[in-house]
């Protein structure tokens, strides 16, 4: 017969254990509602007082696919006009899996307008098959027409994805190493968020926001020369929508803050 400080024991573990289900539960909740069809983010692009560009991202799209969920996302990125040393005009588009607990991109097309002509790179991700299929097109040209291997039991993340992969992260204060295919090539992005909350001001509410706050460095060199360090501040609900990011690019550091946006019942 177990003793009574053996039973409290047991009944204390079992506690725990509910009590962990239950928030990892509601955690899985929490995230399935950031991905919403039809939510329609818009940024400026901001070097100092002055802003260089707009950042468009649409979830465009969601269907299912045996256990697994697809959706799929739109990014357009342009400079203003009449902006020195600025020139930018390109698109992204993801399909990413979501299976309830891990997000992570499926194909992956990337367009740079030029006034020549487009620059077309396009990856499709074979996990059984552990190899990425990438097509580079410059000016109507193929320079990349072949698969490249990687290692097994790796889900990668791309330039748009990560967007998405964030926000879903952002319900754990946890330290995060995530594996991105970014130039042809396997890399990572490292990001981490803070228990404390931020209080930032927010231009489309005009007003201050309470947030959850990322730190985070890019192994890799992104669109405009995105590099290095980066932090963001994310909406303090279950739609943990970016409200503003700071970075480096080519010309030194930029803000993108959150100036309008459609999404059913946020707000």
């Amino acid at each position: 017969m177990k003793s009574k400080s053996s039973l409290s024991i047991i009944k204390c573990i079992f506690t725990m254990v509910l009590v962990l289900s239950i928030f990892k539960l509601n955690s899985g909740i929490a995230q399935s509602k950031v991905l919403q069809v039809g939510e329609e983010l818009n940024y400026s692009v901001n070097y100092g007082f002055i802003e260089i560009g707009k950042v468009n991202i649409k979830m465009t799209g969601h269907w299912q696919e045996g256990k697994n969920e697809i959706y799929t996302s739109v990014c357009t990125m342009r400079s203003n006009n009449g902006i020195p040393f600025v020139e930018l005009n390109s698109i992204f588009e993801t399909d990413m899996v979501y299976d309830g607990n891990e997000l992570y991109t499926v194909r992956f097309k990337a367009t740079e307008i030029k006034e020549d002509g487009q620059l077309i790179i396009e990856y499709k991700f074979h996990y059984d098959s552990n190899y990425v299929y990438v097509l580079k097109e410059n000016l109507g040209i193929k320079e990349i027409d072949r698969n490249i291997p990687f290692n097994q039991n790796v889900k990668f993340q791309d330039g748009l994805s990560l967007f998405y992969k964030s926000r879903l992260n952002s319900f754990s204060q946890e330290n995060f190493m995530i594996p991105v295919f970014m130039n042809e090539s396997e890399t990572s992005v490292n990001y981490y968020f803070t228990s404390k909350k931020d209080e930032i001001f927010v231009p489309v509410f005009d007003r201050d926001l309470l947030s959850f706050r990322c730190n985070g460095m890019t192994n890799f060199e992104g669109v405009f020369g995105l590099s290095g360090e980066f932090a963001g501040w994310f909406s303090d609900d279950e739609a943990r929508v970016p409200l503003k990011s700071q970075m480096n690019v080519i010309i030194g550091s930029v803000t993108l803050e959150l100036n309008s946006y459609k999404r059913s019942g946020w707000k």
